[in-house]
């Protein structure tokens, strides 16, 4: 991001009855209940369990949430979780924020995102309003079921990220206003945003300052976006990046984009220079990470029927002869080959 960011505090304010009532910091972990509710149960302890997390109802971390999440999406192919009348295919979210990017100023750029969310997000009315505050509303939420408001809950925390991000400062939110809810996990992510949560009405709204509409819109980069936005994810969580080693850091980054060198370091926020010594202590290389990190997500794109350049270019090569070259390499067989041996596959079920 190029700049010093605070650390920001998880404090959840709860207005009651008129009053308003302040609770200790909430801890930067996610309930295991904000999954069951959001996916079942049964579900949400599977991908626990794949991922090597506690699945015995252990709250987990908004970093490995936010990878659970994304594992999902890269399984099914659909950013909403099978939540909702239809499936909403990846990529979607890239579009939105492309129209985002496009806006002359970050009121601008919300305005260009709920108009494009009209197309992608049918069932999901968003809409900004701009006066003496910047307000970003989705109505219709008083009879929403749980897994659609704690869904809502989601959108809202990610277009925060999506903000902070386009305009690369710690935005901090006046309120957040919510209906009055007992769902099972909700508010884990709310808390995240560090500002006054008031329970009433049939909408949530996310208030800004009106002066956080004229902020310019910066980000650069774009082609990279899922990397910056999980670090700017991670900052807003107060969450250390790994819990362990520089290439849990490393393979974290580049399952997001496929990063080079440079861009990976600076991401960590240390030098090229060090991130090999670190690796090479560890035993590993970057070349060996981004290598490993290609097979798999070449594995799992060819099962589907996405372009071998278009393939290619997601995966950091420039060319599809590159990509060829690579599967042989990894497979000993063509990306066709490996196809048709998946085609077959599906025909023996």
């Amino acid at each position: 991001m190029g700049r010093h960011w605070g650390t920001f505090s998880l404090k959840f304010v709860i207005a009651c009855d008129g009053g308003v009532r302040q609770h200790r910091p909430v801890p930067a972990l996610i309930p295991f209940a904000f999954l069951a509710t959001l996916l079942g149960e049964a579900p949400a302890r599977q991908m626990l369990d794949r991922a090597g997390l506690p699945a015995d109802g252990t709250p987990i971390g908004h970093l490995d949430f936010w990878r659970l999440l994304r594992n999902n999406i890269d399984q099914t192919g659909d950013e909403r979780h099978a939540i909702g009348p239809q499936t909403v295919p990846d990529g979607s979210f890239h579009l939105l924020l492309a129209a985002m990017r496009l806006g002359r100023d970050l009121g601008d750029g919300l305005a260009r995102l709920a108009a494009a969310s009209r197309i992608v997000w049918s069932d999901l009315p968003l809409e900004v309003r701009q006066g003496h505050d910047l307000r970003l509303r989705i109505a219709g939420m008083a009879n929403a079921s749980p897994q659609h408001s704690l869904y809502v809950e989601m959108v809202v925390v990610v277009i925060h990220t999506a903000c902070c991000w386009m305009t690369g400062q710690h935005l901090q939110p006046r309120r957040l206003l919510a209906p009055p809810s007992d769902v099972p996990g909700t508010g884990s992510l709310f808390a995240l945003l560090g500002c006054l949560v008031l329970r009433r009405g049939n909408a949530v709204e996310l208030v800004y300052p009106a002066s956080t509409a004229n902020l310019g819109i910066i980000a650069d980069r774009f082609d990279l976006w899922p990397s910056l936005m999980f670090e700017t994810y991670r900052q807003i969580t107060a969450e250390p990046l790994a819990r362990a080693s520089t290439t849990e850091q490393c393979l974290d980054l580049l399952w997001q984009a496929p990063l080079d060198q440079p861009t990976l370091a600076a991401a960590m926020g240390i030098s090229v220079a060090t991130l090999r010594r670190r690796l090479a202590y560890e035993g590993q290389s970057y070349r060996a990470l981004i290598g490993q990190v290609r097979q798999q997500q070449a594995l799992a794109a060819l099962k589907t029927e996405v372009g071998l350049e278009d393939l290619a270019a997601g995966l950091g090569y420039s060319e599809a002869r590159s990509l060829r070259r690579a599967t042989h390499r990894w497979f000993g067989a063509a990306p066709s080959q490996l196809r048709a041996s998946e085609g077959r596959t599906k025909l023996r079920r």
